[in-house]
């Protein structure tokens, strides 16, 4: 009787540890999954037509994929003709198409300053000697890692891919947009402000990786060239 007791014992003990494994990895894969959203669940959003109409529909942005990403009848498509399109509006967030991807409006002005969602696949490599492994970009070719030409929904990022940063900023102005990531790129496009933003970031200790900060500078630049 002992022997048995203990041999459940063991087994319920197996069982268990099997459940957090098997719940720690379903966790690891919905990460992986939110990871490459702007936001944390799909939520309805506006899409304003040129022409003047409005749809309506489940969205959320695939910074992947740069695309914006729909729900029709239970299946994930991404939307097509950006340049039909003025603005798509989620949880007040506005997205503006500018090429073959969209731009978040961070700043309306003047001088406007937008965000680019994006961000990278990884994959780990073979080792390279010393106990280190060697990392492949897969950005140039994500339509092997991610579309494949297979529904959105049934697609997962492979187990050996991770995803980085590669946020970008951009301001326009005079019709214009310039990459505004840095002091200088955005200093570039106000030569004759150079001397007045420089104080303005040294002053108020500005952070320009900060995206708050950021947004207080181009709200400046809007003041300074007025």
């Amino acid at each position: 009787m002992t022997k048995n007791k203990s041999i459940s014992r063991k087994q319920l003990l197996i069982v268990f540890i099997f459940f957090i494994y098997l719940t720690i990895d379903i966790q690891t894969q919905a990460q992986k999954d939110t990871a490459r959203y702007v936001f944390p669940e799909f939520m309805i959003g506006a899409v304003k037509m040129k022409s003047g109409q409005t749809e309506f529909a489940l969205m959320n942005y695939n910074e992947l994929s740069e695309e914006m990403i729909f729900v029709k009848d239970g299946v994930k498509l991404a939307i097509d003709s950006l340049e039909t399109i003025d603005t798509i509006t989620i949880e007040s967030r506005i997205f503006v198409p500018h090429q073959k991807i969209l731009f978040e409006l961070l700043v309306k002005g003047p001088v406007s300053l937008f965000v680019q969602h994006k961000c990278n696949p990884i994959a780990t490599g073979n080792p390279s000697g010393y106990g280190e492994t060697t990392e492949t970009g897969a950005a140039t070719n994500i339509s092997s890692v991610y579309y494949a030409g297979k529904p959105l929904q049934k697609l997962k990022l492979p187990s050996d891919y991770h995803i980085t940063d590669d946020t970008h900023f951009w301001i326009r102005r005079n019709g214009t947009f310039y990459k505004s990531n840095t002091s200088s790129q955005i200093i570039s496009v106000f030569p004759e402000k150079a001397k007045e933003i420089r104080h303005f970031i040294k002053e108020n200790h500005l952070n320009l990786e900060n995206r708050i900060d950021l947004i207080t500078l181009i709200v400046k630049c809007n003041e300074f060239i007025h």
